[in-house]
């Protein structure tokens, strides 16, 4: 079951609101958004379908198994039949989804090709002589936005993406999705082994995604913005 069809937003501000659109949504934020994606238009490469949206937009509604903890030790006296606890820290959700994606038409299997792709791609570092070249080596991956539910759920988290699987089964049908494969700036490309079938990849019909989102709140955020009094008084501050 789902929120419906989509509605127009600015994909281009951090800050949109998402009023018309309540499906769970990954987003990369802006600044990251205009170096993660092709600038060229004109290029319609494997991740072009995220591109407006910065990220993905959950085509059908994930499952989520949301849990938070509050940290204790215990301090045992001998002789004692009850301990005492001492309250020592909380700790923010790990925020696990289930997540389906279908490929009943071209633009579908597109979109989850490119889902795939991007999940991927978030879960690696920048490496190698490119990033050497123009300094960006050891970049870690970026710090996604996540919402869903609305100001009260999952209000624009800063989320990092610790690990994804999807399960690939043997009897599912494959559908092949047609892409553009272009060469690297230097005029190289990889040989790759499908030779002229090198455009389209096969992806299962449907396939679910097990994503795990860490949440990641910046320390000068906390210290400033966190109040739980504010939060008492049903005030949206931004931490969930």
């Amino acid at each position: 079951m789902g929120f419906g069809p989509p509605t127009t937003t600015n994909p281009n501000d951090d800050h949109a609101s998402h009023t018309f659109d309540q499906r769970a949504r990954l987003q990369l934020y802006k600044k990251n958004a205009e170096t993660f994606f092709e600038k060229d238009d004109s290029k319609k490469d494997v991740l072009n379908p995220l591109k407006k949206n910065r990220g993905v937009v959950f085509p059908y509604t994930p499952n989520i198994f949301l849990s938070r903890s509050a940290n204790y030790a215990s301090m045992e006296f001998k002789g004692a039949n009850f301990p005492i606890y001492s309250y020592v820290n909380s700790s923010p959700p790990v925020i696990p989804l289930i997540a389906t994606f279908t490929a009943g038409t071209k633009e579908d299997g597109q979109y989850m090709l490119a889902a795939y792709r991007f999940f991927n791609i978030l879960t690696q570092s920048d490496f190698g002589e490119r990033a050497v070249k123009t300094g960006t080596n050891g970049a870690p991956p970026p710090v996604l936005q996540f919402s869903y539910l609305g100001p009260f759920g999952f209000d624009r988290v800063p989320v990092i993406l610790t690990d994804f699987n999807m399960l690939i089964g043997n009897n599912v049908d494959m559908v092949p999705i047609e892409h553009s494969m272009s060469n690297m700036e230097d005029g190289k490309g990889f040989a790759s082994a499908f030779g002229d079938n090198a455009n389209i990849t096969y992806m299962p019909v449907d396939v679910e995604f097990t994503i795990n989102l860490q949440v990641q709140y910046s320390p000068r955020r906390v210290r400033k913005d966190f109040d739980l009094d504010a939060m008492r008084k049903g005030h949206n501050i931004g931490f969930i």
